[in-house]
C-alpha cells in the first residue's frame, strides 16, 4: 500500500463522479444516434469512442488520486456509476432530448409550410 487507507473515501467518491462522467458519453451516444435516426453504424462507432472515453476517464482518475494502485473497489464503483447513468439517468435525458427534438423539428416543418 502506498498511502493510508483514510483516503479510501476520497477515492470512492472521485471513482463515482469519474464513473457518471463516463456514463454520459455513453448517454451522448444514445442521443446523437437518435438525432441521425437511429443509425447503426454511428452508433457503434460512438460506442467504441464511448468505451475508449470511459477507460482513459478510469486510467487517469486512478492515476491522479490512487496513484495508479488498482483496487477492486475503485474499478467495482466505476462500473456502478456507469450502469446508474445507463439505467436511470439516460432514459430522462432521452426523454429531454426526444421532446427537444421534436418540438425544433416540428417548428422546422411548419416554417417551410408557410
Amino acid at each position: 500500500m502506498l498511502y493510508s487507507t483514510l483516503s479510501q473515501p476520497l477515492v470512492f467518491l472521485c471513482m463515482l463522479a469519474s464513473g457518471l462522467a463516463g456514463g454520459l458519453t455513453f448517454v451522448f451516444t444514445r442521443l446523437i444516434s437518435f438525432a441521425c435516426k437511429n443509425n447503426k453504424a454511428v452508433l457503434q462507432i460512438g460506442y467504441f469512442f464511448s468505451a475508449l472515453s470511459c477507460a482513459a476517464i478510469f486510467y487517469f482518475v486512478n492515476l491522479a488520486v490512487n496513484y495508479g494502485e488498482l483496487r477492486f473497489f475503485a474499478l467495482a464503483t466505476f462500473v456502478i456509476a456507469v450502469t446508474i447513468m445507463q439505467f436511470v439517468l439516460s432514459k430522462t435525458f432521452g426523454k429531454l432530448f426526444k421532446l427537444c427534438y421534436n418540438k425544433f423539428h416540428a417548428r422546422g416543418k411548419n416554417k417551410k409550410n408557410s
